[in-house]
């Protein structure tokens, strides 16, 4: 499919947390019968877009399909998997997760493993009580590397997300209107990206 169908996810309901912050994993996962899609396009180069379709397996675990569009060439497909080792307690205990990105081995970073740990802090911002994310962890594959990310908010709506993924520095702001809904404007690199994501339960 070229382009996403999103007018199948306009009644959507509650907001999952992703396994991802931009490129890099999380030690968060979207919860048991919840899903997330979401597209991302690069407006300045012709017909490169990725989709994302994540679902929370069981308590523990997370699976992710991925379509990525090159400019000028055919879409290819492959998955994550997370594993939630331990739930992260914010203020209190990290988050731990193992996984594997790109598990078919068709994207240009190809296969790895990794291991992660993200710290959940809750912050005042705004006058508001919100939590931001900051995530360390390790890669295994073509690049072996650290990576790290951190999600930090200047309210319940806007937040600036960034991340050392060891192939790229990507930062950018995401916003929040709704519950269930972010959009996204990120420099990945030296490439712009505009993003949606969307999320309910089963």
């Amino acid at each position: 499919m070229r382009a996403p169908v999103v007018v199948l996810f306009t009644a959507l309901g509650s907001l999952a947390c992703a396994d991802r912050l931009i490129d890099i994993p999380t030690a968060r996962k979207i919860a048991y019968d919840d899903y997330r899609y979401e597209f991302r396009a690069e407006p300045y180069s012709k017909g490169a877009f990725e989709q994302y379709l994540g679902i929370g397996v069981g308590k523990s675990f997370e699976l992710d399909l991925r379509g990525v569009q090159e400019q000028g060439e055919r879409q290819i497909g492959t998955f994550d998997f997370a594993y939630d080792f331990i739930a992260a307690i914010p203020g209190v205990s990290p988050g731990i997760s193992f996984g594997v990105q790109d598990a078919q081995d068709r994207t240009d970073e190809g296969r790895r493993f990794y291991a992660v740990t993200t710290f959940r802090e809750p912050l005042q911002a705004i006058n508001e009580s919100v939590k931001s994310d900051i995530t360390v962890g390790i890669q295994f594959g073509r690049l072996a590397s650290p990576f790290v990310g951190f999600e930090l908010p200047f309210s319940r709506e806007v937040f600036l997300v960034a991340e050392h993924s060891g192939y790229r520095i990507s930062a950018g702001i995401e916003l929040r209107p709704a519950q269930n809904v972010i959009f996204r404007y990120v420099e990945r690199g030296t490439q712009p990206v505009i993003s949606l994501s969307l999320s309910s339960r089963f």
